[in-house]
Parts: structure tokens; C-alpha cells; sequence
């Protein structure tokens, strides 16, 4: 049984970030931190809640620089492998599981993932899997630390806040992986669409850790 990442009010609501979405009634693409924050604060008060959900798998025109190029073409990497949590910055996150934490860093290149941990979990049934926490609050450089044992439940970080989260909307993105590649802090949260397959074969959907939302509202279709 895994024990909650980020203690949400019971209302959440899922987001629409896909290409050519809108929130409130204006496009989220080419906008930036600021007024996307401001519309996903004004979408999340109009449906009575502080929290918000953001799809994994889905693909999105939000990734505007030159981090999400690809070297070889003229294709950008557009589809989100994890899921996101919106919510006001300085919320606690909390480890699901067990764990040892794998990698603390600073991803500080802008739209980056800012703050990260990375933790290893482990059970004697079954190979070892990591999940990955990103735009955190700066707070959590000092809080945990490479080689540290985790306890299900334990804080170990904040949600962030722009411009030192990575430059994006107050939210936690978490991420399953099953095998790191040897990328470390560098791992991917967002693929090519054309390799979406093989990148979301190394990072399921983890729509599990978040039993209080239908795991089909948390995945794009």
C-alpha cells in the first residue's frame, strides 16, 4: 500500500493541456509562466478547489525552447511522461513508498525540472523501479541527500515556485521509471512523439499513486 505524494482537498480537477488547449477561454500555448499559472489558479478557483491534475502521456505545445529540441531533426519533444500536481508552492510532497533516495539536483536550466529528487524503491519480488520528482522547492537541497534511507510517508520536499522551480506554475511533476539508463538527473520527462512508445514503455503511467482520481481521467486518449 503506498502512502500519499501530496495531500489534496478531495475536489481536484483534471487539466487539459494538450495541443491547441484552452483555459479559460485563452490558448496555453506560447504563454508564459506567469499567465499560465494565473489561468490554472482561476480554472482550479471556478471549480472550488486548490488542486489540479495534469495528464501523463499527453501531448503538449508548451515546451517552447530549445531543451526540448532534438538534435537530429526538427521535431520537439512534446509528450509528458508523467503526471502533475498543481497546487500552491510550499505544499509538502511525501515519499509513496520505501525507498533510498538515488539523486538531489538542480536541473536550473530554464524549463527544466529545477529542484529534483530521484528515489530507488525496492522489494525482494521484484526488480528495483525509481520515481522522480521535479520543479521542487529549493528547500529540498538541503532537506535530503544522496544515499539516504527513505521512509513511506516522510517528507522530503516542497512544491516550488517560479523562477527557481524550473520557471513553470507552482506543481509537482512525478514520474514512474523502470530503468534509468544511465541518464540519472538527465532522464526525460518529456519524449518525442515519435518514440513516445519506447519512452512510455520506460515510464509507465503512474496513475496508481493518486487513488483519489479514476486512473482514466490521468491519462491522455
Amino acid at each position: 500500500m503506498t502512502s500519499t505524494i501530496i495531500k489534496t482537498d478531495g475536489r481536484a480537477i483534471v487539466l487539459d493541456l494538450s495541443s491547441g488547449a484552452q483555459l479559460c477561454g485563452k490558448d496555453v500555448a506560447g504563454i508564459d509562466a506567469a499567465e499560465l499559472g494565473d489561468l490554472i489558479t482561476r480554472t482550479m478557483s471556478d471549480a472550488g478547489t486548490a488542486f489540479s491534475f495534469g495528464r501523463y502521456a499527453e501531448p503538449r505545445d508548451l515546451y517552447s525552447n530549445d531543451n526540448f529540441a532534438s538534435g537530429d531533426s526538427e521535431e520537439s519533444r512534446t509528450i509528458h511522461m508523467g503526471i502533475d500536481v498543481f497546487c500552491a508552492a510550499d505544499t509538502p510532497v511525501y515519499a509513496p513508498l520505501d525507498a533510498t533516495c538515488e539523486f538531489v539536483a538542480n536541473n536550473a536550466q530554464e524549463l527544466d525540472y529545477g529542484p529534483m529528487v530521484i528515489l530507488r524503491h525496492q522489494s525482494e519480488s521484484a526488480d528495483a523501479f525509481y520515481t522522480l520528482y521535479g520543479h521542487l522547492g529549493m528547500e529540498t537541497l538541503d532537506r535530503i541527500s544522496a544515499g539516504q534511507a527513505i521512509r513511506a510517508g516522510e517528507q522530503i520536499a516542497s512544491v516550488g515556485t517560479p523562477p527557481t522551480n524550473g520557471n513553470w506554475p507552482p506543481h509537482l511533476h512525478f514520474q514512474l521509471i523502470n530503468d534509468l539508463l544511465g541518464l540519472g538527473v538527465d532522464f526525460p520527462g518529456v519524449a518525442l512523439k515519435s518514440q513516445q512508445d519506447y519512452w512510455l514503455s520506460l515510464s509507465p503511467s503512474p496513475a496508481k499513486f493518486f487513488p483519489e482520481c479514476d486512473p482514466a481521467l490521468l491519462e491522455y486518449a
